[in-house]
């Protein structure tokens, strides 16, 4: 059986939903999928401040993916919530480094 990694994401939105925008989870990495989601409810908990609604789902990550590039995206959509998206992507050729960002309602995010 192959073992999948799983990363935590947890995003603060105004109330109304309006903006919103990535927050730092307790831990990022974890061994397994099952590990991750029994630590999102706290996680999620610990993150709220009242000013805003935390949203927080765990996405499974192919552990070979490790030393490759890798692209998490996310968005918020009114059927599911909090959508992660985790992808491989091909590196740029030679020497480039890309940085790009997306300018979502008003904030900018990494794609």
């Amino acid at each position: 059986m192959e073992h999948i990694a799983a990363i935590m994401l947890l995003v603060g939105c105004s109330k109304g939903g309006l903006s919103c925008g990535e927050l730092a989870a307790p831990q990022v990495a974890y061994e397994t999928m099952e590990d991750c989601v029994g630590a999102l409810p706290l996680a999620i908990g610990s993150a709220g401040d009242g000013a805003r609604i935390v949203h927080g789902r765990c996405a499974a990550i192919d552990p070979a993916w490790t030393e490759e590039d890798v692209e998490i995206s996310w968005r918020m959509t009114k059927e599911s919530g909090l959508v992660v998206d985790v992808r491989l992507v091909a590196p740029p050729s030679g020497d480039v480094i890309v940085a790009t960002a997306q300018l979502v309602k008003g904030e900018a995010r990494l794609p």
